[in-house]
């Protein structure tokens, strides 16, 4: 998943040229490296469309539909999405969203992947993803990944790619084939009239409230990723801090860090929600604050709690926060994949997402309220008027707090070992 703020934290990536790639459409003012080339696609695949100017897009997308696959465990993320997402689309631009909701981003990738092996070059089932960056990753790695294309969006001039945090995606330089759409970061979300007005702060704290209060807390399996995040979390805990995980996957060091992390997971799991003998998906997890049922429930977004509180889903009395030693912050980015059927509705959708009137409303807490994607400080005087006076939600920290808290992600080779660490040493204990 407020506006688009540097992630304060000494990332440790220095950013290197990126490949240029020979345009035949000269790049918008602050467009990223790795200019869009006649619409170029990945490395193999000559069956896909090239546009030389942003008129071709639009001709090529005039009355088509668009294949948009996204997680789609939340009503609310979906409900909007199709409101201020498609309805724009079709009123600006005679483009018909069809947005495919997916339980994980996996699914939509083994599907790009599947194609591939079936020889399927052309006409795939998917235009774009809502992509994170383990994903990502595994696309661009395998040239399954249409571009670089972000140069050609009008609207790319709104991102500031000589931000570290917006030019790599878990470590993966984005180079242009991945444009962004919001700024997200993890918080603790609790009742406070259940928990009081000092939840637990540190991983310490919380291993003890845990335990104090049996079946009050959960959190969702991995590879759900606000599960496998919180499971991160504990290994930069366990470690001291983020920065080993900044470097590719070391064995050494999981096999340091990892004993540690399971030990405090299985210590705890008698004591969540039905005796740890199973985890909620992550909006079921939601209902369960909701209701009563636990304590605490977590999310990347910042502003849930304050939406939710807002359509009334969430009792007023819920509020949120960040562990003392920080949490993960992120940027979230689309995707097209190389054999996309439709790559001109896709360019358009991923240009619709970064324009400043979409991004500023994206900040309203009575939507999505999520964090911008966009450089607030490209944005003219009277869309910086608009923005700045926007509320934030009564369960949204301030942006000091947030910014202050940020850690990086890690790189994406830590995703999976962490992830079937823990299906091997937890679930399955």
């Amino acid at each position: 998943m407020g506006q688009r703020r540097t992630i304060k934290w000494a990332v440790g990536f220095v950013l290197v040229s990126l490949l240029l790639v020979a345009a035949c459409v000269a790049p918008p003012a602050g467009s990223p490296p790795g200019a869009a080339n006649e619409g170029a696609t990945a490395e193999g695949d000559a069956a896909a469309p090239f546009y030389a100017t942003w008129d071709e897009v639009l001709a090529a997308a005039d009355g088509t539909v668009v294949n948009w696959f996204m997680w789609g465990g939340s009503d609310t993320i979906n409900s909007i999405v199709d409101a201020e997402v498609g309805g724009p689309l079709r009123e600006r631009y005679n483009v018909t969203l069809n947005r495919v909701p997916v339980e994980n981003t996996a699914d939509a990738v083994n599907k790009v992947l599947n194609e591939k092996a079936a020889g399927k070059e052309s006409g795939g089932s998917i235009d774009l993803i809502w992509i994170n960056g383990q994903n990502f990753r595994t696309l661009k790695e395998a040239s399954l990944l249409y571009g670089p294309f972000v140069a050609l969006l009008p609207n790319g001039q709104y991102v500031n790619w000589d931000d570290p945090a917006v030019a790599y995606d878990f470590g993966v330089a984005v180079e242009g084939y991945e444009s962004p759409w919001a700024t997200f970061q993890w918080v603790m979300e609790y009742n406070s009239a259940t928990v009081g007005d000092n939840p637990p702060r540190t991983f310490e704290e919380l291993r003890d409230w845990v335990k104090e209060h049996p079946g009050r807390f959960t959190y969702p399996a991995p590879p759900n990723h606000v599960g496998s995040a919180f499971v991160r979390q504990l290994f930069y805990w366990a470690a001291g801090g983020p920065e080993p995980f900044l470097a590719e996957f070391d064995q050494a060091t999981y096999d340091e860090v990892a004993p540690q992390v399971w030990a405090y997971l299985n210590e705890i799991r008698p004591y969540l929600w039905r005796n740890g003998e199973t985890y909620p998906e992550l909006a079921a997890m939601a209902d369960l604050l909701a209701n009563g049922e636990v304590d605490f429930a977590m999310e990347y977004d910042a502003s849930r709690a304050s939406t939710y509180i807002a359509q009334g889903r969430y009792p007023e009395t819920v509020r949120t926060y960040v562990f003392e030693t920080g949490t993960l912050a992120n940027v979230s980015y689309v995707a097209i994949p190389y054999n996309a059927s439709n790559p001109a509705a896709a360019l358009v959708l991923a240009n619709h997402l970064l324009a400043p009137e979409y991004q500023i409303g994206l900040t309203d807490p009575n939507g999505l309220g999520w964090m911008m994607a966009i450089d607030p400080t490209r944005l003219d005087a009277e869309q910086q008027a608009v923005l700045a006076q926007l509320p934030r939600g009564v369960a949204t920290l301030p942006p000091d707090v947030l910014s202050r808290h940020a850690l990086p992600e890690a790189r994406a080779s830590w995703i999976a070992p962490i992830d079937a660490g823990w299906e091997e040493q937890v679930l399955k204990r």
